[in-house]
């Protein structure tokens, strides 16, 4: 689904880049055997070629474990995220043509098809909590470890997210009208109903599975997070956000559920992101 900020447009080519019969996003990532009832798999990856460099630009935790496919940069306390947003996993939404295409029939297929961004996402090198702050007008809200783009838990004007997550791939990712491959739900290649890391929001903060470091499903607060010890912070309590869990109040999908990424909105105040869509 497009949220505002997108725009309208002719769907994307799914040109990802992918050349001979490697999928080219996928190089570093192996695939683990922890496999969704969709068949995908939880990706393992690599991050220590970039983790010296990021820490020199002082860099910790959570960043830390963004896929090396991330470049990321820091100045004047703003970390800036530069990805082309592609997914590193075969997806019915590549080309057919393409190395990293792959045919899925557990959803119905929307029209569009992957297109490589050239996205700069900006986040507070420092996280306060200055929110809330809605997502309504944002179109990227975070990104995911695998560099993949994070949208909200709505669908674009009229449409109902509810009825829109049957468009998703094994993943659950999809592409918008222009080509941007983005989640709003648990995304089963990084996170399956456990507390492993899912990305960052663009207030700072980290986003985590649905559940705690001891198994539980934790309580959230109305942004959807709450304050507790995190794989990156395992002796002082930090804010942080979890998947969790929805349900639907339109009139199509009523008492529907569905476990998003986000709540609608921000705890912290975010810091301005030219090239993110925001209205």
């Amino acid at each position: 689904g497009g949220p505002p900020g997108i725009g309208a447009g002719p769907g994307g080519t799914g040109d990802s880049g992918s050349t001979g019969s490697q999928c080219a996003p996928a190089a570093g990532a192996t695939a683990s055997t922890t496999v969704s009832d969709s068949g995908c798999a939880i990706i393992e990856r690599d991050t220590s070629a970039c983790q010296a460099d990021r820490e020199a630009a002082g860099l910790s935790g959570p960043w830390l474990d963004l896929t090396c496919r991330v470049s990321l940069s820091v100045a004047d306390g703003v970390i800036t995220a530069e990805t082309d947003g592609l997914p590193d996993y075969k997806s019915n939404y590549y080309n057919d043509d393409d190395a990293c295409h792959t045919d899925y029939t557990g959803a119905i297929q929307n029209p569009n098809l992957i297109s490589p961004l050239d996205q700069a996402v900006t986040f507070p090198l420092a996280p306060n909590e200055g929110g809330p702050v809605s997502m309504g007008g944002k179109a990227f809200v975070g990104i995911a470890a695998n560099g993949v783009v994070i949208f909200a838990n709505f669908a674009a004007p009229q449409d109902d997210i509810y009825q829109e997550k049957e468009t998703f791939d094994a993943c659950a990712g999809h592409p918008e009208n222009q080509g941007v491959y983005h989640y709003h739900a648990e995304p089963f290649s990084l996170t399956q109903d456990d507390g492993r890391f899912v990305g960052m929001m663009r207030d700072g903060y980290p986003v985590y599975g649905r559940r705690d470091a001891d198994g539980s499903l934790p309580t959230l607060d109305t942004n959807g997070g709450h304050t507790g010890t995190t794989p990156h912070s395992t002796a002082t309590p930090v804010y942080h956000y979890h998947v969790h869990e929805q349900t639907s109040t339109g009139e199509a999908t009523l008492g529907q559920t569905a476990w998003f990424i986000t709540s609608g909105s921000f705890r912290g105040s975010l810091v301005d992101c030219p090239t993110c869509g925001d209205r």
